[in-house]
């Protein structure tokens, strides 16, 4: 069992800071219940089944990770097949073989840390043969594609989602279902006729944020009703041949989260509003020049992209048209209206049916947007426990004063070989405008 202690976490980052780490990379290939069949690594070690005694080991590949709506990893891993007990095939390797890569280094006395860097299926291998070598190529790409119907096909029939009033986290447990699913007869999980571990579309329990805990809309009306953030406002219905996927991502726009798979393979929605609060994240890692790590950095300036005033227009359960608006009006901010002008943009989007929901897509855009102006690539030695939506920080000597400027970190590309440098993509959060927002709630126009 891989378990990374909180003494071994501060020995992995000393050796870090130090650039003294020993590169190892895993590959376990996973029952249907989550447990471990067999595994690779980047030595020529045998696997733990007998079925898979081999000599075959990690060669190369990449891993590459982005922060959006989806599929966030994918990795490309090239073996070498020497004894060809890795073709794929019905008898070896097959589809719907689901593998985590893990990534990490040897400690001080000789054990070994491992970060989960993706859990994944297979998606067309290759395989390559000459006289000098052997090898077979394995594109991994997150559990998103069971669900995106990449790999798992369409719904046969209509997928139809009452609206709830008064019934918090009615969102959630509608999204368990879908998760629970029977891959063989598409049945849902219940009581009644339970789905074993084997069957689920994915048997690991979704991760779901504290975030609209409590959280509530006042709508009005004849009569104000109040109902949960978590609540479903009206009836979803997915006609046969819409994916899992459409219907997450419809049930997620009701929230406006953030949604996909983490590095440990377990699904997880996290509130939009949390990507504004960046300033509280933890620090993952500090770049200075002072340290090895830090290789270059490559400012890109995207005042094409950037935008300063967003406008997300819904529509009520009655065709009654609602909106929210926010504007960069921060005179701090590189990218505020009075600097570069106002530059509007406009979103609509029919599954947002209350204001609150508006303006919390266009605060959400409008942050993403403003940053844009300063965005960064940092190419830098390898590191294993980066992840998306988290913060690094970089000390710019080549700046007056050296300021010292906190990033997110938006995608990142990990060599999964012992060398070459990895590349992150990040947008500054020194820069995040203070918003103003109005709504159609409050009256007026836009």
């Amino acid at each position: 069992m891989n378990v990374i202690t909180s003494t071994k976490y501060l020995q992995y980052l000393q050796l870090l800071q130090e650039n003294r780490l020993t590169k190892i990379v895993k590959l376990e290939f996973l029952n249907s219940d989550g447990s471990v069949a067999f595994a690779l690594s980047n030595k020529q070690k045998r696997g733990y089944n007998t079925k898979h005694q081999s000599s075959a080991f990690i060669q190369s590949g990449t891993l590459n990770v982005s922060l959006q709506n989806g599929i966030r990893r994918k990795a490309t891993i090239t073996l070498s097949n020497v004894d060809n007990n890795f073709s794929y095939n019905v008898n070896n390797i097959w589809f719907g073989s689901q593998i985590r890569l893990m990534m990490g280094t040897k400690l001080f006395d000789n054990t070994e840390i491992y970060f989960p860097q993706l859990v994944g299926y297979i998606s067309n291998p290759s395989s390559i043969f000459n006289t000098n070598s052997n090898t077979i190529t394995f594109p991994l790409v997150d559990k998103w594609t069971y669900l995106d119907g990449s790999l798992n096909g369409t719904l046969p029939n209509a997928v139809s989602i009452p609206a709830t009033t008064g019934k918090e986290n009615a969102l959630f447990q509608a999204i368990v279902n879908m998760l629970q699913r029977s891959l063989y007869t598409g049945g849902y999980n219940t009581t009644d006729n339970p789905v074993s571990i084997s069957e689920k579309v994915d048997s690991v329990p979704p991760i779901f944020t504290n975030y609209y805990k409590g959280k509530t809309y006042i709508v009005g009306g004849s009569e104000e009703t109040i109902v949960y953030k978590t609540d479903i406002p009206r009836n979803l219905i997915n006609q046969g041949g819409s994916t899992i996927s459409k219907v997450i991502l419809d049930l997620n726009d009701i929230v406006v989260g953030l949604v996909g798979y983490d590095q440990t393979g377990a699904f997880r929605l996290e509130p939009s509003e949390s990507y504004i609060d960046d300033m509280d994240k933890p620090v993952l890692w500090h770049f200075t020049p002072e340290n090895s790590h830090l290789c270059s950095i490559k400012d890109t300036i995207k005042m094409s992209e950037v935008y300063n005033d967003i406008i997300v227009v819904g529509e009520t359960t009655t065709g009654a048209q609602v909106w929210g608006r926010a504007t960069n009006r921060d005179s701090q901010s590189n990218t505020n209206v009075g600097s570069i002008g106002l530059k509007t943009k406009w979103v609509q989007n029919n599954s947002y049916i209350y204001p609150e929901q508006c303006i919390s897509y266009a605060s959400y855009l409008l942050k993403k947007q403003s940053v844009l102006r300063n965005s960064i690539s940092i190419t830098c030695s390898q590191m294993y426990h980066l992840n998306e939506n988290r913060v690094i920080t970089v000390k710019r000597t080549d700046k007056r004063d050296s300021p010292i400027e906190k990033h997110l970190i938006n995608s990142f590309s990990l060599p999964i070989g012992e060398s070459g440098a990895m590349t992150i993509n990040a947008t500054s959060i020194n820069d995040i405008p203070i918003m103003s927002t109005t709504s159609s709630a409050e009256g007026g126009s836009k």
